[in-house]
């Protein structure tokens, strides 16, 4: 562990932050210093191989982690910090299994593997999202996959121009739960209406960059922001949710700054949104009161770690924990960067200063890369 700056919590936390090491198969409960407090292993995890994403919407105590290699979701119980149920048979290559904030007993998952055809034509679960619903009986609860929507098969991303492929990576909510935003890996955004079950509207490549990931909610009434980039760009686009269906308003080009936006998070506080560039090693910060200017201006943080990926904050938005890819990172980054040192870092939102780096994991093999408190913000 290596501390840039003391931290000076109460000595009985409010919050803990969940962090998985995708290479280890393990997983991290950490105290607001980055202290370790339980660290859960493969078989406490139901088997689970490659836990790539760490999703939950506070207060609802359960925690989704779709592992990516093992094709199933774990759901972790925040309260007891115990594995309760292993969803199997969720789609190729489960990226994230997001609930809905507006009906969290349905789950999202973005199955980014590409989908291959069989020799008797059967197409397999590649280039899906499956539905999971939580049911609740005398004796607990219980998840279920109810359904598939064949991405490949949608009328609105037949363009393969302009939809190189439709492996969905990650997603946003709209504010009544109607629709599912889902960025695709090779550029373009569909929307998804998940009462109808179809895609109802969809940004080509020409509008929504590649390996789109970063979603963020705004305080600010009718607002989502995404992010997009490469090895040698950083995106960020601004959607209007006010309307009937979600509308493109707003896209900055953040090449000049940074490269590979990825993670992203709203200060509350503050209402700014920051953006997590994973080549360059750096956050941008936006004031969300000038987020649709085209000459919208923001700040940097130079430094936050090397090889950052994903954000959060904490309850009150005091502090920022990014993780960082390590030196071997899985093959789940699109491009050749790799890291120094896996774990997390943290940062003081206020000051905007780099508090520590907390090294976790095995020095050469560790990878973290999902991160998740289990507290409302």
């Amino acid at each position: 562990m290596l501390i840039l700056q003391s931290c000076n919590d109460a000595e009985s936390p409010e919050y803990f932050v969940w962090a998985a090491d995708q290479n280890a198969n393990e997983l991290y409960i950490l105290d607001p210093d980055g202290d370790v407090v339980k660290k859960m292993t493969q078989d406490e995890l139901g088997g689970a191989e490659r836990p790539h994403m760490l999703w939950g919407i506070p207060p609802d105590p359960f925690i989704y982690s779709a592992n990516t290699v093992s094709g199933d979701v774990t759901v972790l119980d925040s309260q007891s910090r115990e594995t309760v149920s292993v969803v199997s048979g969720v789609g190729k290559l489960p990226h994230a299994a997001q609930p809905n904030p507006a009906r969290t007993d349905y789950i999202y998952v973005s199955n980014i593997g590409p989908q291959e055809i069989d020799e008797n034509g059967n197409p397999d679960q590649g280039e899906t999202i499956s539905e999971i619903v939580r049911n609740e009986t005398n004796n607990g609860y219980t998840w279920e996959v109810t359904r598939f929507l064949d991405l490949k098969a949608e009328p609105l991303l037949a363009d393969d121009e302009q939809f190189p492929s439709r492996r969905p990576v990650c997603a946003g909510f709209t504010p009544d739960g109607k629709y599912k935003m889902v960025t695709l890996f090779n550029g373009g955004l569909a929307l998804v209406d998940l009462d109808e079950w179809r895609v109802s509207k969809a940004w080509g490549k020409d509008e929504i960059a590649e390996h789109g990931c970063g979603f963020a909610e705004s305080p600010v009434e009718g607002e989502i922001y995404v992010t997009a980039g490469d090895m040698h760009s950083s995106w960020l686009y601004v959607f209007d949710l006010s309307g009937s269906e979600p509308e493109l308003v707003t896209t900055h080009n953040l090449s000049d700054t940074g490269q590979d936006s990825h993670g992203a998070w709203v200060d509350r506080e503050r209402n700014e949104l920051w953006v997590v560039h994973r080549v360059s090693d750096n956050v941008t910060i936006h004031p969300l009161d000038t987020i649709r200017d085209e000459d919208h201006t923001y700040d940097e943080i130079e430094f936050v770690g090397s090889t950052p990926d994903l954000i959060t904050m904490s309850p009150g938005s005091d502090r920022a924990f990014l993780t960082l890819r390590g030196p071997n990172p899985a093959p789940t980054i699109p491009h050749d960067i790799v890291g120094e040192r896996t774990g997390i870092s943290i940062l003081d939102v206020e000051s905007r200063e780099l508090i520590s780096l907390i090294e976790l994991g095995d020095a050469e093999m560790g990878d973290f890369h999902g991160i998740f408190i289990p507290m409302e913000n």
